[in-house]
């Protein structure tokens, strides 16, 4: 039983100040005020953070274990990742106590299924927390997923932007893509590299299902939250999004082509980094995703293409929320964590190495993986759109998913009469969330 104590040194307390207090000004501009921190033990206490994203072991230290033990010395984090025997089923079937827990979007069906659950307003106050500091579309998704208070903040995020090979641009003379480009520019350059060259077949374009449609820019859901049925039919953006996205790129005849040396499959990730093949991708800004299997390769980055009836607009955000669990015996010390991991100290650090921030100070954003060694990419395209806003979500949500990113591969192909299609989805996607409802019961 860890001893815990309400006396706390002042150097403590100096040391748990952080700039997350921070209030934006008029003009934007973020100011710190200090103000004097809850009390909490400087005893030794371990925080069990857990997650479903499987995260690894060595990206966890390093991102956040290693600098919240710097911050707390008194602080330990021990991360249990998903796996065999550490599913969320079996940790909460086993009594394991979970402190911490950070996930997707999908955070709040979690934790609201296994009861883990946690209001954190009161704790938001007492830290003297200013949430008006983070980007609003992701405040506003998790106090609308709450249904009553805040279950989570977001800590880190990502957003669905446009990577591309240089080198296939330079081979064809094509002109690389801009950061202020629509979805019809994309469609014309994606069916312009889309061609043979020898007994090699280039792709213009592939987006990535799960990503691009979860986090889409025109703020549709698979479900409507308050029926749990599928709105594929009765939401006429849905054609909207599909055209774009994942029809106009296609249209060129060595398409189908390309298909079939690929079995069929849709282009993801080894056309793009193993074969180099495929000359642009939408995936989320995780730029060491390009950076870790493209060596030798000449890549750079845009900002997704917009709408023309909706400029600005990139896609969703893609945040990672943390809660204090319902039932951690720690919670003043794990939201003082989450205080620290949402600070302007921290978060600038991340971002200059890498990872978008969740804070909507421009002055943090501009410093975008200035230490790391994308320095030279045009970091510019991760910021460069707005967030569209992000749509309250059925708690079943995920259930219906597959049924709309399988029928991706149908609408590139061109196979399938679009009408047809949307039908196959609506009922696979229904019975689907008739089959998860059921295991509720």
């Amino acid at each position: 039983m860890i001893k815990k104590s309400l006396i706390v040194s002042t150097a403590m307390l100096v040391a748990l100040t952080t700039a997350c207090s921070s209030k934006q000004g008029a003009e934007g501009n973020t100011t710190d005020q200090t103000q004097k921190q809850p009390a909490v033990s400087n005893e030794p206490v371990e925080l069990v953070l857990y997650s479903t994203a499987a995260t690894s072991d060595e990206e966890v230290k390093q991102k956040f274990s290693d600098p919240i033990k710097a911050k707390f010395p008194n602080i330990t984090i021990k991360y249990i990742k998903k796996g065999t025997g550490t599913t969320i089923d079996e940790m909460v079937a086993s009594g394991q106590t979970i402190d911490i827990f950070y996930e997707s979007t999908n955070y709040f069906y979690t934790v609201a299924n296994y009861g883990l659950a946690y209001d954190m307003t009161d704790l938001i106050k007492k830290n003297n927390m200013d949430l008006s500091a983070f980007e609003p579309t992701m405040i506003d998704f998790a106090k609308n997923m709450s249904k009553t208070g805040i279950y989570g903040l977001p800590v880190w995020s990502q957003n669905v932007i446009l990577f591309y090979n240089k080198d296939i641009f330079d081979k064809f003379g094509v002109p690389y893509p801009k950061n202020d480009m629509t979805w019809d520019d994309l469609a014309q350059l994606a069916n312009t590299l889309t061609r043979a060259d020898g007994d090699k077949q280039y792709l213009g374009f592939a987006a990535s299902p799960a990503h691009s449609i979860k986090a889409n820019q025109l703020g549709l859901t698979f479900l409507d939250p308050k029926t749990d049925k599928a709105t594929i039919n009765t939401n006429e953006k849905w054609k909207q999004l599909y055209q774009a996205y994942y029809i106009n790129t296609s249209t060129n005849p060595g398409y189908k082509k390309a298909m079939v040396a690929l079995k069929n499959k849709l282009p993801y990730k080894d056309p793009f980094l193993k074969d180099r093949n495929l000359a642009m991708m939408a995936y989320l800004s995780e730029l060491d995703w390009a950076g870790g299997g493209s060596e030798g390769m000449n890549w750079d980055i845009a900002a997704l293409p917009t709408f023309k009836d909706q400029p600005k607009i990139g896609s969703q955000a893609y945040p990672f929320y943390w809660g204090v669990t319902q039932q951690s015996k720690h919670k003043d010390e794990a939201m003082q964590v989450i205080k620290y991991l949402t600070s302007v100290e921290y978060q600038t650090k991340q971002v200059r190495a890498g990872t978008m921030t969740v804070l909507k100070d421009d002055a943090i954003k501009k410093q975008l993986a200035q230490d790391s060694k994308y320095k030279d990419k045009n970091t510019s395209a991760v910021f460069f759109n707005q967030y569209a806003p992000m749509p309250t979500r059925s708690s079943f949500e995920g259930d219906a998913q597959k049924a709309y990113e399988d029928a991706i591969h149908e609408a590139a192909l061109g196979d399938t009469d679009i009408n047809s299609l949307f039908r196959k989805i609506e009922e696979t996607a229904n019975k689907a969330v008739d089959a998860a409802k059921a295991k509720t019961k």
